[in-house]
């Protein structure tokens, strides 16, 4: 092998390149943005000790779920109770834990049903266009002018209470916030060159999509999936707090806040923690979504 010449060695110096670093690519260089933004790391931190918390959550408390305990109803915090007992005498921190686990469940598998159903129908719509762009679209637009959480309450209503129903109510009613975002975003990439050149060369509708044009709109996929789980918690605790979630006496927090709210006065630790882990987790769901659209933006690198 020839030694590198000294206009080489000076250019190297001079701009400080290393011929042997490794190529920079939008994921590496969105890890190091993420990194450096504190927020949304402490987020991603919260989120990741609630997840485990759940995993684990008949091994953290000595309690279960729905261990009653008339003599100690709406005990304050105290070393036995940490968070103290609700109107039954249930220990509020086990039912907490067990409760992350229905609306982190539910809040995920909500949100990957309607990203993928959104991801088919904002792809096709954008790639197609013609009529098969003004149906889907018009579907879209009659399924959002409906308020999600009345859309989702008539849905319950009908078909009644049970994690399922609320997955399915919940997915049905964020299916159109990630096909409109997703068609828009899949609009900009489809004029892009490297697609006329795929066109050109003889490839398919389906490689197209999937091959050139879906991973370039991960990114906006991502962000929305994400800040898209806060909304589907919500939307859970909404339906609990309404009466219309998860069959009583199961674990889920808008039902403990329900259950709760008429000793607000008397007893507010059974509403105030419940209430708390709803917004630190919407939070931290949102911080992060915000820290990931800023690391992920092109525009940053």
């Amino acid at each position: 092998m020839q030694d590198r010449t000294d206009e080489a060695l000076f250019f190297d110096d001079t701009y400080g390149l290393d011929a042997a670093a490794p190529p920079s690519s939008l994921w590496r260089d969105a890890l190091k943005r993420f990194i450096k933004n504190r927020t949304a790391v402490a987020a991603l931190a919260v989120l990741l000790a609630m997840v485990l918390a759940a995993v684990f959550a008949d091994a953290l408390t000595p309690y279960g779920p729905y261990d009653t305990v008339l003599s100690q109803n709406k005990v304050g915090p105290n070393p036995e109770h940490i968070l103290g007992s609700d109107e039954n005498g249930r220990d509020i921190l086990t039912r907490i834990l067990f409760g992350a686990r229905i609306s982190l469940s539910v809040g995920f598998i909500s949100v990957i049903i309607s990203t993928l159903v959104g991801a088919v129908i904002g792809l096709l719509s954008s790639y197609y266009g013609g009529w098969p762009d003004m149906i889907l679209s018009r579907v879209m637009e009659m399924i959002a002018a409906f308020p999600s959480i009345l859309l989702a309450i008539i849905f319950m209503s009908i078909f009644g209470r049970g994690i399922q129903n609320a997955v399915i109510a919940i997915a049905i009613v964020s299916i159109p916030g990630s096909a409109r975002l997703i068609r828009s975003v899949a609009l900009t990439v489809k004029e892009n060159d490297y697609i006329t050149s795929a066109r050109a060369i003889g490839a398919g509708s389906m490689r197209i999509m999937l091959r050139h044009m879906l991973p370039n709109i991960l990114a906006p996929i991502i962000v929305n999936a994400t800040m898209s789980v806060s909304g589907a918690i919500l939307s859970l605790a909404s339906l609990g707090f309404l009466g219309l979630g998860v069959q009583p006496p199961t674990a889920e927090w808008g039902y403990m806040l329900s259950s709760g709210r008429n000793y607000i006065f008397s007893a507010s630790h059974i509403i105030t923690f419940p209430g708390i882990a709803i917004a630190l987790t919407v939070l931290s769901f949102n911080l992060l979504g915000d820290g990931l659209r800023d690391a992920l933006d092109p525009r940053l690198k």
